[in-house]
């Protein structure tokens, strides 16, 4: 018999199937089933037989247009609290919800305990109404454990780090802008939300790796890995840095944002 039984939700998530592959790989006396969220597959699964429920299914990159907000409430609000409903009346013991650290905004750069979300984009508003909505579900028979982790790197990882690294590929001159940013390798993350089923504990985590890194460290990184120098330079700081506090993409790329 199992040690213990994760079910996970949003089976085609990068994270998904990297945690799939780290519980088959360190936890051998663990067992773990995805399923997917989009067809539906998830209400007709037996929440019974699983210790744990795990929540990957959401909607990130969509382009704002009509029909658009709705469709981010439906999958990164109400789909969580559905499935949360379901697993407490199923007898589950915890659910793990996979938030964002985009519930605080684009407008802090140094988070601490004290730091009131405040999200500016529909992907972070949505995850944090279903936090708010979940939070209240929390027994001592039922953990609720929200997970908020920074930018996710990896081998194969879509979303921004993908985006940037097509870039290092064919850039060989990169600004110095010296920003700071939380991040965390995707074998991290999958160790922290291990941690977080073997205690079975309940609550927010913020995960990160142990050093913060600047976005020119990284693409020199990246490039150094494909057998390619890279130059940096500071002669573009005097117009990337007002427009990283002020333009949404360039935020991204050359902004600030850490967990203390």
């Amino acid at each position: 018999m199992a040690d213990k039984s994760i079910l996970v939700i949003g089976a085609h998530s990068y994270i998904a199937q990297n945690f799939e592959n780290y519980v088959k790989k360190k936890k051998k006396n663990w067992n773990i089933t995805l399923v997917s969220a989009s067809d539906g597959a998830w209400e007709k699964t037996d929440f019974s037989v699983y210790d744990t429920v795990l929540i990957t299914a959401a909607l990130v990159h969509r382009k704002k247009q009509k029909g658009t907000e709705e469709l981010y409430r439906k999958v990164n609000q109400e789909l969580p609290v559905r499935i949360t409903k379901r697993a407490k009346e199923a007898g589950v013991k915890q659910v793990i919800f996979l938030s964002s650290m985009s519930v605080f905004g684009d407008n802090v750069e140094r988070i601490t305990k004290e730091t009131i979300p405040s999200p500016s984009g529909l992907y972070g508003k949505y995850k944090y109404k279903a936090e708010q909505v979940l939070e209240k579900f929390q027994s001592e028979e039922f953990q609720i454990a929200i997970v908020r982790p920074p930018m996710v790197y990896g081998e194969g990882c879509p979303g921004n780090y993908g985006r940037l690294k097509k870039l290092a590929k064919v850039t060989w001159i990169f600004p110095d802008t010296q920003n700071k940013r939380s991040m965390i390798a995707i074998e991290g993350l999958c160790r922290e939300l291990g941690g977080i089923v073997e205690k079975m504990e309940g609550g927010y985590f913020h995960p990160q790796d142990a050093e913060y890194i600047n976005t020119a460290e990284m693409v020199q990184k990246m490039r150094a890995k494909m057998g390619k120098k890279t130059y940096l330079t500071r002669g573009f700081n005097w117009i990337l840095k007002p427009l990283s506090k002020k333009v949404g993409i360039f935020r991204k790329v050359f902004g600030s944002m850490w967990y203390e």
